[in-house]
């Protein structure tokens, strides 16, 4: 305990001695071990702003898509682009499938909405009144359109279009138009929280009615329907049934696709997961420079303290003792360096935190393995100047000049 002390203390008045080339050689560990503490924190951010999107949906909440899905279960974006293949007697037939609550059909609505001379931005959705059991979201202002309304063209607002196109005042009975058809707003959804790239957010939704919808817009196709299980059923004996009853209906096709909340998440972090080692890879690139250069600042001490060596030898210094104090002089450097690093990443994980919707997290998995490879930094590179202190000879140590 002892010996390993001394050491530390060595290794830390070696730092103070040359204090600007110690700073010089852990700059490239701070900037490597930094950057993937950062990549990590802002990895798991994305994943919870993520799932908190998906899970505000309902755990219990399955999607039915158009398009058959790849192998790995994802959506073909093509093709639910294009001719949906869900059909209204899917929709029926489903409803009476037991263990399904909710069967709610969406359709897509392009287009802007306008009031008067103003055109603001909104992504139309027409669906059955159902819709607000699905996802419930407080009110600010009026309600959601009931089943004694699915004729009428009423709209009910997020936010975001509401406050785009009407301010601060109240949007309660006015009109607004979409696609050329007028529809009054009898509704206005509470604010969302912000979402990280907007994904998932429904903060910019204006919901009219599914039947109100086909009567302005002459028909429409249907582009998704959600369903709301009952979560005491298996969920796989439920899908089942739901493949089943549409396959029937499509004589055979498998020409859709079910999206659950777990499936979701798992396509969305299979991207998320490949893009973090991608980028930690090429940051920790500048963890090997940085173990180079602590290598070449270790000869360098080396060389400048042979004579240190050769008296030190002389009093009974062992090769091991020699060789002990100079690696745990190189794992200090790094992990000093690999220290600084850390606390650069957490602060600028606050300033993202203060001024983006995002929130990174730095999970206590990453600070120990920033510290594990500043270690082994350390070890690998310390290893050669170390070896070569241990070396040598004592007479021509106390010899050099």
């Amino acid at each position: 305990m002892n010996n390993l002390q001394e050491n530390l203390s060595s290794a830390m008045r070696s730092l103070r001695e040359s204090w600007l080339r110690s700073l010089l050689s852990i700059l490239g560990i701070t900037i490597g071990v930094g950057s993937v503490v950062l990549l990590i924190a802002i990895g798991q951010g994305v994943k919870r702003d993520v799932t908190e999107q998906i899970d505000s949906l309902g755990t219990n909440v399955v999607i039915i898509l158009p398009g058959k899905f790849d192998r790995q279960g994802n959506p073909n974006m093509m093709a639910t682009l294009g001719i949906s293949t869900l059909t209204e007697k899917d929709v029926s037939d489903l409803r009476q499938i037991p263990g399904i609550a909710l069967t709610v059909p969406l359709m897509f609505i392009s287009g802007s909405l306008e009031l008067g001379n103003k055109s603001a931005s909104g992504f139309v959705i027409a669906a059955t009144s159902e819709m607000e059991h699905v996802r419930p979201t407080p009110m600010e202002e009026g309600r959601f359109f009931q089943k004694e309304d699915e004729d009428r063209r009423v709209a009910v607002l997020a936010m975001d279009p509401k406050k785009e196109m009407f301010g601060d005042a109240p949007a309660l009975g006015r009109k607004i138009m979409i696609r050329g058809v007028e529809f009054e707003v009898i509704g206005v959804q509470k604010k969302e929280e912000d979402s990280l790239f907007g994904f998932g957010s429904f903060a910019s939704f204006v919901y009219i009615p599914y039947k109100a919808a086909q009567t302005a817009f002459k028909g429409g196709q249907i582009n998704r329907i959600v369903l709301k299980t009952d979560y005491r059923i298996p969920p796989k004996q439920l899908l089942d049934q739901i493949t089943a009853t549409i396959r029937d209906n499509h004589n055979g096709r498998e020409d859709f696709g079910l999206f659950t909340s777990e499936k979701m998440l798992q396509s969305i972090f299979r991207v998320f997961n490949l893009l973090t080692v991608l980028l930690s890879s090429i940051a920790a690139i500048s963890l090997v420079v940085a173990g180079i250069g602590v290598m070449n600042i270790m000869l360098v001490t080396v060389t400048e303290r042979t004579r240190e060596i050769g008296i030190r030898k002389t009093v009974g210094a062992r090769q091991k003792d020699i060789f002990t104090q100079f690696i745990t002089e190189a794992v200090t450097l790094s992990v000093v360096g690999g220290v600084i690093g850390t606390l650069l990443a957490y602060i600028i994980c606050l300033i993202v935190g203060l001024f983006t919707p995002l929130q990174p997290i730095i999970p206590f998995w990453a600070i120990g393995l920033a510290f594990g490879v500043c270690f082994m930094v350390g070890v690998l590179f310390g290893v050669a100047p170390a070896m070569r202190a241990a070396r040598q000879d004592p007479i021509q140590a106390l010899r050099w000049e």
